[in-house]
């Protein structure tokens, strides 16, 4: 089924005709199309499935696909997030983690602030559809030495930074890596898919924290 779809005009003369809109990805071409997107164009980051709650938007510069947004569930940690969660009377699961935000081909100035505040608006409604949550906030990671100039021009808060190091971490495996992988957790979701999940050890780099209330 198509996804659902929301969008703004851009305000300068040579962009009036040209528009921004976001589409939930709810169909399966669509996901590979933007799995491709991200691999093909983020700096620093592989399309990854995570098994945790996750929402997928496309984005569009007219006709043109110029980004993908993803959220999952949120991390509690460290320290500066989970104060900030009790500060603001936050349970987990009404945050969501911005997991990918990847932009590319795009000329209408602002293009990446722009969407962000239609994703911000169109988030709350679909994991509240989705979940049955209402989504409080929102947090991303970012890698240095990237700043995340686009997310402060949209207010959110730096929280500061983790510190980096080795983390368990759970990834989902396919096809032959499942027989490599006896150890591997089989996981049946509330859906009926199936999952095999695995465990393991990765050495994670220091990144800056950041914070949006909704």
């Amino acid at each position: 089924m198509p996804g659902v779809q929301s969008g703004i005009t851009g305000s300068s003369p040579a962009n009036r005709s040209t528009s921004l809109r976001i589409e939930r990805i709810c169909d399966p071409k669509e996901r590979a199309r933007a799995r491709d997107f991200v691999n093909e164009y983020h700096s620093y980051i592989k399309w990854a499935d995570r098994p945790s709650r996750k929402l997928y938007w496309t984005l569009y510069e007219g006709e043109r696909l110029v980004g993908v947004f993803g959220l999952a569930s949120a991390f509690s940690r460290p320290k500066a997030v989970a104060d900030f969660m009790r500060e603001h009377g936050m349970e987990f699961n009404q945050v969501g983690n911005n997991i990918v935000y990847c932009l590319a081909g795009h000329h209408i100035k602002n293009a990446g602030t722009r969407f962000l505040k239609l994703l911000r608006n169109d988030a709350k409604q679909w994991w509240h559809e989705r979940y049955g949550d209402d989504l409080k906030a929102l947090q991303t990671f970012i890698l240095p030495p990237r700043t995340g100039a686009m997310y402060k021009a949209d207010n959110w808060q730096q929280l500061g930074h983790t510190t980096g190091g080795r983390a368990l971490a759970t990834r989902t495996l396919y096809g032959e890596e499942r027989e490599k992988h006896p150890e591997a957790e089989v996981r049946t979701f509330k859906s009926g898919e199936v999952k095999y999940l695995l465990r393991e050890w990765v050495t994670t780099e220091p990144k800056l924290i950041f914070m949006r209330i909704l």
